[in-house]
């Protein structure tokens, strides 16, 4: 009998060994994927520090705030602000991915969680509209209730070789329309341009401007300062239809801004 019982030990201990052989070979009896020791865990995708910025919807959360911000502004004591212009007010930009004009305003960086120093409040803006135009939908901006109406125009005007006086006419025309409200008022400068004549053009309008609002005591807007290069036009890569900025540019034009904005009493 104790052979019985021996025989039965080492059939037991044979499967136990064969158990153990299978389980090593077919691994662990779990759905969860296994990770390759082998494989290298994949690396977020970083930006090219040399390519445009992508054309995109209002950003959030933005990592690189601006060396002139003086820090984070809560939204709700930030004041409300509505644009009006003309295409590049209205968010046309070129990306030169795509040779497109594509919807990403100069204005979105000063709404964003880091560097916005603004509520979004509205937009008054079409393509190819001069001051004119921007002067009689002045009380439609208006009637949008802001606490800020900012005015981004005159490229269209230069290249219909408006003269600056005309262009002034129709600020304060925007501006009379903003005082019978009690809205103040912010102004920003032209954007260069390719065209040597057409440059100079903007060059006299942005001086006038300068002037006018100095005196006036309207908020300036710089903001096409950083796009000109010293010698004349467009700072290389800014541009790619010597009109319209590039979503790059565009981010340098709201930085502009929002350094302005912080320096005024407007609750920022």
């Amino acid at each position: 009998m104790i052979w019985v019982w021996r025989g039965l030990a080492a059939v037991a201990a044979l499967l136990v060994v064969v158990g153990i052989g299978v389980a090593a070979a077919t691994g662990p009896t779990t759905t969860a994927p296994r990770l390759d020791a082998s494989a290298p865990s994949p690396s977020p995708e970083l930006p090219d520090p040399g390519a445009e910025a992508s054309a995109l919807p209002l950003p959030t959360g933005s990592s690189e705030p601006s060396p002139a911000a003086t820090g984070y502004i809560p939204e709700e004591d930030r004041p409300v602000a509505v644009f009006l212009g003309d295409s590049i007010t209205r968010g046309a930009t070129l990306d030169t991915t795509y040779g497109d004009v594509t919807e990403w305003s100069w204005f979105y960086r000063l709404l964003d969680d880091t560097e916005g120093v603004v509520r979004y409040g509205g937009m008054v803006a079409e393509n190819g509209m001069t001051t004119g135009w921007m002067a009689g939908q002045a009380y439609n901006a208006l009637a949008l209730g802001p606490d800020l109406l900012i005015v981004h125009g005159g490229t269209n005007d230069v290249s219909g070789e408006v003269d600056p006086a005309s262009v002034i006419a129709n600020l304060q025309q925007i501006k009379d329309a903003a005082d019978a409200v009690g809205v103040p008022m912010a102004v920003c400068t032209l954007p260069p341009r390719a065209d040597p004549a057409a440059d100079a053009r903007s060059i006299a309008v942005s001086d006038a401007i300068r002037v006018w609002a100095a005196a006036e005591g309207v908020a300036l807007l710089d903001t096409g300062a950083p796009l000109r290069d010293p010698l004349g036009g467009w700072r290389e890569g800014y541009s790619a239809d010597g009109l319209h900025p590039t979503p790059t540019a565009a981010v340098l034009m709201a930085r502009a801004a929002a350094e302005a904005l912080r320096q005024i009493p407007l609750g920022v």
